[in-house]
């Protein structure tokens, strides 16, 4: 019965031992974790507190296959978002990404500039929503209309036929985008956990003080037979005092 006893708690110490060394882990280490997280969440308080506004002009563009008739058949709509798709990679090419950076004086190259353009293709339409963000909002209005006059110029001059125009001019942007301060934050706590918690484990790994009575079986090669209990023994005066 006892042998068997053994061999039970011996089966559920090794199912989750694993799950209980984190758990003591945290708890030993808590005031570590706690100690490498916070200069990490200062460091995502302060990024997310300098955050830039962000301000974000768009245009819209309709593109037709050229087609003068009244009514589009569905084969005319389909080629007609095909056409989509084939200039919303035009409209980021690095002739027309040039053009808008020597006419602005912009302090960036073809591809970061690349990086602040989107061009949206509109599902189930024949429309382009083509946008530009930075942190000025009268030259995010500028750039987003540039950028479209020169879209139509290379898409005449490559298919030889003007079948897009500007449905939409875009407008100066009122209101920046949502900064997602939060976000950065949180972000910030998850990695000050992360940290924490990898210097933690690493530490429990160099250390070599024994809390276990399956680390005495590994260190002794033997099978442990039983644990002695903590007895506290009262004092004379406590024996008398509770009699």
């Amino acid at each position: 019965m006892r042998q068997k006893f053994y061999e039970e708690e011996k089966y559920y110490e090794e199912e989750g031992i694993d799950l209980l060394d984190l758990i003591f882990m945290v708890i030993r280490r808590w005031k570590l974790i706690v100690l490498l997280m916070i200069p990490v969440v200062i460091i995502g308080f302060f990024v997310a507190s300098k955050k830039p506004s962000i301000y974000r002009a768009d245009t819209t563009l309709i593109v037709s296959s050229g087609m003068q008739s009244i009514g589009l058949k569905s084969s005319d709509i389909a080629l007609n978002q095909r056409l989509v798709v084939t200039y919303s990679e035009i409209a980021k090419s690095r002739d027309i990404l040039t053009k808008v950076i020597s006419k602005y004086d912009l302090a960036e190259s073809p591809a970061s500039l690349g990086g602040r353009i989107a061009v949206i293709p509109i599902k189930d339409t024949e429309l382009i929503k083509l946008t530009y963000s930075c942190n000025d909002p009268k030259l995010a209005e500028a750039v987003t209309n540039e950028l479209a006059e020169e879209f139509i110029k290379k898409v005449g001059q490559v298919m030889r036929v003007r079948n897009v125009n500007i449905v939409e001019r875009a407008v100066q942007p009122t209101h920046p985008l949502p900064k997602k301060r939060m976000m950065t934050v949180l972000a910030s706590v998850v990695i000050g956990i992360m940290i924490g918690m990898g210097v933690a484990l690493i530490i429990e790994f160099l250390h070599k003080k024994v809390r276990k009575s399956s680390d005495m079986e590994k260190i002794l090669g033997v099978q442990m037979l039983g644990m002695i209990p903590e007895i506290e023994i009262a004092n004379k005066g406590e024996e008398s005092h509770e009699s």
